[in-house]
């Protein structure tokens, strides 16, 4: 029986409130004190708030103005576009206003002098369907796309040079170089664009001569990059050149110099003439004629003998420019200072002033401050007030580098792979990250720290019901983007150890683990899905009667051939066990239960609804008998009440991800698949209703309760609670205003 029964809601344009508070000064010694509050945000997305975390993805670039030094943009590669109006003391999110996805990979921007309300973004990347160049006149509280391009927001060398610039002859000429399609040139301030040739090139860096706007300069760098123009839609390859290029007539014509281009180039503001340029982030260099010939410019820095880390000492990704000198930037927070054409460099010695926030410098660990610096800023109104953006942050310096403040509130650029409800205790949320691992909320999503013990990618959480101070999660063994190990805490995620794994195939491709079950009533036994073949001692379904320590295979049933996911990025929650000790696993194209431990798995009456939909993930109801949910990606929500014997649709929209209340059963709540917006349930998936959808970031959320809350995880931007006392309770709808298309 269907009973996808829907009641659409109107969604009003909802733009972000604005959180300004008294604007950053110096104090007498030119120093701001702390202003990172671990708990506090002030920034609101309609009825939507952003959980605390701190950052935690790479800033690119911090763009001011000529006339509001207190007005600043700041841009991601994965996490979208801020800005602040008092300084950076505090920063709000301006992508969530655009349908139907986010403007969130975005490879540079490029603000009006004179008007900062005058916004150019450049946004896109080779996985998601192509955007282009954006445009918005009210500071970001609205865009429109003003021409389609494939740009690469989150590509190789994404965080050096720029790819926008403004004619100094003609304000009203603006530049674009995103690479596939060439030189693009606007001459009514970004309204209308042409192609002006050079195209098929993978760009680092773009540059016009603030002397004599006909030059400019590109520098290029062999790629393989690809582009889609829909969700699910083909790839298109491309195989992008690289080199130095230079045009002397507004980019019409172009020359090659050089195969080999620096990353970055820079006109010196000591002698307009010269250029400055980073080559292999290993060395710096000067022309002095225009790109022809380059002389090594680089005593008093420590030089590598091949190309270093990006996080190396002696790497060098960014240099910046005040009216009379050029500032260099190392991949490890320290910071160098050339004030003539024949001074070496010198280090400038600064201090650090970061509030308590999970990546702050800690003694005798790996230091976060400054690493893989993106860019170093000199305020064109102060020479001493500088930013810089790296891996995490934006930091600022009002005394020329010698101090340096964390100024990050309202920035949180994360990329979360799960976030899972504490049973019987509303404060605590426990979330998974890309790079950064493990994290725990007391407060409900509120905020979030970090605890100890987990690597990098926390994949997947469960706790367990009969205990619920035990945690299981998912993460590599070491570094790594995967996952295969699990990870247990005996302290409701307060720390974790690594279990032993004993029995578990390993190999470096082949054998991952996404998925991760725990029985109702031991909590000291679990259930994984290893990808790879399924036989005896290989992939399949493996169990663990001793916290994780030894494991055997227990896939009897189970098809040969590949089964379970192996991407991190994959949904996860392949694997469901219900209080009957019943199972389920999904394949993509498969659904498979059993009725005990000892009974072997068969495949459920239960298809995709088309040849390209895959079942997404699998919910055991957390009081109900036998019943479980099944979600799929082009066919919506299914639900057993046999153990999965039979199943009936209670949903026929596309389904992302879903969550099911731990505490009452009968509340659901799924992402729709193709950013088509979030449904709540209330009745165990007999009516629906839509959920505001100005969320920033609208794919691949991970969803989860708290109390009255529902907790979203991005990829990109960190965690947003919806606060579930504000929804409008549904109304029957007029039959003429009836639609299941009206999200």
């Amino acid at each position: 029986m269907l009973r996808p029964l829907l009641f659409p809601l109107l969604i009003p344009f909802i733009a972000a409130a604005q959180p300004v508070g008294e604007p950053l000064r110096p104090d007498a010694e030119g120093v701001v004190q702390a202003v990172f509050d671990p708990q506090e945000n002030l920034a609101e997305y309609g009825p939507w708030r952003s959980s605390k975390i701190g950052g935690g993805g790479y800033l690119l670039n911090v763009i001011t103005n000529d006339v509001n030094p207190d007005i600043l943009y700041t841009h991601s590669d994965v996490g979208g576009i801020f800005r602040s109006d008092d300084g950076g003391r505090n920063w709000r999110m301006l992508h969530n206003n655009v349908e139907p996805q986010s403007l969130d990979c975005v490879r540079d921007m490029l603000v009006d002098p004179q008007n900062p309300d005058i916004v150019i973004a450049a946004v896109g990347n080779q996985w998601t369907p192509m955007q282009g160049i954006y445009k918005s006149t009210d500071g970001g509280q609205s865009w429109k796309e003003v021409h389609s391009t494939q740009v690469f927001g989150n590509g190789p060398n994404r965080s050096t040079g720029r790819i926008l610039q403004r004619s100094p002859d003609e304000p009203q000429t603006i530049y674009a170089a995103p690479g596939v399609e060439g030189l693009l040139v606007s001459h009514d301030d970004g309204e209308t664009w042409e192609s002006i040739g050079i195209g098929g090139l993978y760009v680092n860096d773009f540059k016009i001569d603030q002397t004599n706007g006909q030059y400019l300069f590109i520098c290029a760098q062999n790629s393989n990059m690809s582009s889609r123009q829909a969700w699910g839609g083909s790839t298109t390859k491309h195989e992008l050149g690289g080199g130095l290029f230079r045009s002397d007539d507004g980019g019409h014509t172009w020359g090659k110099l050089a195969d080999e281009a620096p990353i970055e180039i820079i006109q010196s503001p000591m002698e307009p003439r010269r250029w400055y340029g980073i080559f292999d982030s290993m060395r710096v260099k000067y022309t002095n004629d225009a790109g022809g010939t380059w002389i090594d410019a680089s005593e008093g820095l420590d030089l590598a003998d091949s190309r270093p880390k990006p996080t190396a000492g002696n790497s060098y990704r960014a240099i910046g420019a005040g009216p009379n000198f050029l500032v260099l930037a190392n991949g490890s927070g320290k910071f160098f200072l050339k004030t003539s054409v024949n001074s070496p460099w010198v280090e400038v010695e600064s201090e650090r002033i970061q509030g308590d926030w999970f990546a702050r410098s800690q003694p005798n660990k790996w230091d976060k401050f400054g690493r893989a610096t993106a860019s170093i800023v000199v305020d064109p109104n102060d020479p001493k007030h500088w930013f810089f953006t790296d891996y995490y942050t934006v930091y600022q310096s009002w005394d020329a580098g010698q101090t340096w403040t964390l100024t990050i509130d309202g920035i949180e650029n994360t990329v979360i792979h799960t976030v899972v409800q504490m049973p019987h205790d509303a404060d605590i949320v426990h979330m998974g990250m890309a790079d950064n691992g493990y994290f725990r909320s007391d407060d409900g999503a509120a905020s979030f720290q970090h605890t100890t013990g987990s690597f990098d990618n926390c994949k997947a959480i469960v706790v367990a019901p009969s205990d619920t101070d035990m945690v299981y999660l998912l993460a590599p063994k070491t570094h790594g983007w995967y996952a295969d190990t699990v990870y247990m805490s005996s302290d409701a995620g307060e720390s974790f150890k690594r279990m032993g794994m004993s029995g578990v195939p390993k190999g470096k491709d082949d054998f991952r683990v996404n998925s991760i079950a725990v029985d109702r009533t031991d909590p000291y036994k679990l259930y994984i899905g290893v990808s790879g073949n399924v036989k005896p001692g290989k992939g399949g379904v493996w169990t663990s009667t001793d916290l994780g320590a030894t494991w055997r295979w227990d896939s009897e049933g189970l098809p040969s051939g590949g089964f379970f996911q192996s991407s991190i990025w994959d949904s996860g929650y392949q694997l469901a066990r219900n209080r009957n000790g019943s199972m389920i696993a999904l394949q993509n194209k498969a659904v498979y239960r059993r009725s005990s431990d000892d009974a072997p798995w068969q495949r459920a009456d239960l298809s995709p609804s088309s040849s390209w939909s895959k079942f997404m993930q699998v919910f055991s109801s957390p009081s109900e008998t036998g019943v479980y949910y099944v979600s799929e990606q082009g066919g919506g929500v299914y639900r057993s009440d046999d153990s999965g014997v039979s199943w009936t649709q209670v949903l026929d929209r596309g389904v992302e991800s879903m969550a099911i209340d731990l505490n009452n059963s009968q509340r659901l709540a799924v992402s729709l698949h193709g950013n088509k917006g979030l449904l709540l349930s209330t009745d165990g998936g007999a009516t629906w209703q839509a959920l505001d959808n100005h969320i920033p970031q609208r794919h691949r959320l991970k969803l989860a309760f708290a109390g009255d809350r529902l907790v979203v995880g991005t990829p990109g931007n960190g965690v947003f609670y919806l606060p579930l006392s504000s929804v409008a309770q549904p109304q029957e709808p007029k039959a003429q205003e009836f639609s299941t298309t009206a999200f």
